[in-house]
């Protein structure tokens, strides 16, 4: 699958995290003809309403999270479109709790396979060729960045199509 619907909510790094993996996601995207994309960790995701609905339920989650760090440990890769190569974040209680909020305010059931990463590249490769990509970058990563605000994203279509709606700050 290439395409995405609805709207996302997104973690982002900040400041040099940010740009280190900002930098990643591009020379993987350039090397291997894949789409490039802001480097983020997907809170929840695929979900559908009015844009009016969608803020005000996002505002109404900003009150519910407090700020956190979020830790990314090593790198990783699944046989998914969007989850071809990325990097395992920590479960720790802030980050699975503020999904359990995300999903009371939208609506949606509890995810028990919630995995929070952060992805690298998107695409159909083989194992080898990720595990190979994986020597190159490293595979143990030791990578902490504070979390102060939610991004909303409209991720309908393909990744060039997704834009950023929104960015509000944790209360």
């Amino acid at each position: 699958m290439t395409k995405a619907k609805g709207y996302s909510i997104w973690l982002i790094p900040t400041d040099n995290i940010y740009k280190k993996l900002h930098q990643i996601v591009l020379q993987l995207s350039k090397k291997y003809s894949t789409p490039s994309f802001e480097p983020h960790i997907t809170l929840l995701d695929g979900f559908l309403g009015s844009k009016e609905e969608i803020l005000s339920n996002t505002e109404q989650l900003t009150h519910l999270i407090r700020p956190f760090t979020i830790r990314l440990t090593h790198a990783d890769y699944l046989d998914q479109y969007f989850r071809c190569l990325f990097l395992r974040a920590e479960k720790t209680i802030e980050l699975m709790n503020a999904n359990d909020k995300a999903r009371e305010i939208f609506n949606r059931k509890q995810d028990p396979k919630f995995m929070p990463h952060l992805s690298l590249m998107y695409g159909d490769f083989t194992p080898e060729t990720k595990e190979q990509i994986i020597e190159t970058i490293d595979r143990e990563f030791n990578i902490s960045f504070n979390v102060r605000s939610i991004h909303l994203f409209s991720t309908d279509g393909k990744p060039k199509d997704w834009y950023r709606v929104g960015e509000f700050s944790l209360k």
